[in-house]
């Protein structure tokens, strides 16, 4: 089982700290969920300091000195990294990602009053009669038709590779969980994977589908797992820092950038 990390953050103050001769305020937060010091900047509050229970100030201070371009580049951008993802102001021109790709929206009339969407190259073309569709809706459930066919394309495949069987896939939008594997050997793969690289999301089902010899967390489990994807620290590092920005509920509000 692969579950989204559930952040319960605790700011414990607000701190300031010389970066090439200008003092730069940040917010310094603690959480439970992570071992090692992470910064965060969104567009609507500046830079963030997230680090685990256990830390030093000392060690802060270093990481933000090292990392002072990356926190000045990132800082004075003028537009949020963060697309807005399935909400009412995702409109004509917007990108989103789609399997390690960007996409953008493109509105065109149409005469039938049902919107209808397409994909064709790196354009996702929603055809509606002139009145503006509720895009939120829309773009979620076009996630979900596509994960639907992809996923279970991908499921099938690695079943095949690893040969190893499965009883049935269900896609979902769960909160805390990338995807699970019952003992009745039943898959689960939630739609949003869709939003990350197509290695990340190769890893999920691999990881997945690897459960179905090893339920559990063993050494042989992930001896199983690096057997057939080799980078697969790297893929769940990449889940770990981008949960935020593969959430629906994403704005233009969420995160600009992170490093960990």
């Amino acid at each position: 089982m692969i579950r989204k990390p559930f952040r319960r953050l605790q700011i414990i103050g607000e701190k300031d700290v010389i970066l090439q001769g200008h003092k730069i305020g940040y917010q310094l937060k603690q959480s439970s969920r992570i071992r090692g010091i992470r910064l965060e900047i969104r567009s609507d509050s500046g830079l963030s300091v997230v680090v685990p229970r256990k830390y030093s100030q000392q060690a802060v201070d270093d990481l933000l000195k090292s990392k002072s371009c990356w926190i000045f580049r990132h800082l004075s951008a003028d537009e949020p990294r963060q697309m807005p993802l399935f909400n009412k102001e995702a409109d004509h021109g917007d990108k989103l990602p789609f399997m390690g790709k960007n996409i953008e929206i493109a509105l065109a009339p149409d005469k039938a009053k049902i919107p209808v969407i397409e994909l064709k190259g790196n354009r996702l073309i929603v055809f509606s009669d002139g009145a503006k569709p509720d895009m939120a809706v829309l773009l979620e459930n076009w996630y979900r038709e596509q994960a639907a066919t992809i996923l279970k394309n991908k499921a099938d495949d690695f079943s095949a590779l690893l040969g190893l069987t499965y009883r049935k896939l269900l896609i979902r939008g769960q909160r805390t969980r990338w995807g699970s594997c019952s003992r009745l050997g039943n898959l689960t793969l939630n739609w949003k994977l869709l939003l990350a690289p197509e290695p990340v999301i190769d890893y999920v089902i691999i990881h997945e589908l690897c459960h179905r010899k090893h339920m559990n967390h063993s050494r042989k489990f992930w001896d199983m797992v690096a057997g057939y994807c080799p980078k697969w620290r790297a893929h769940r590092q990449w889940l770990l820092a981008h949960e935020d920005e593969l959430k629906a509920t994403a704005s233009f509000k969420a995160y600009k950038f992170i490093y960990s």
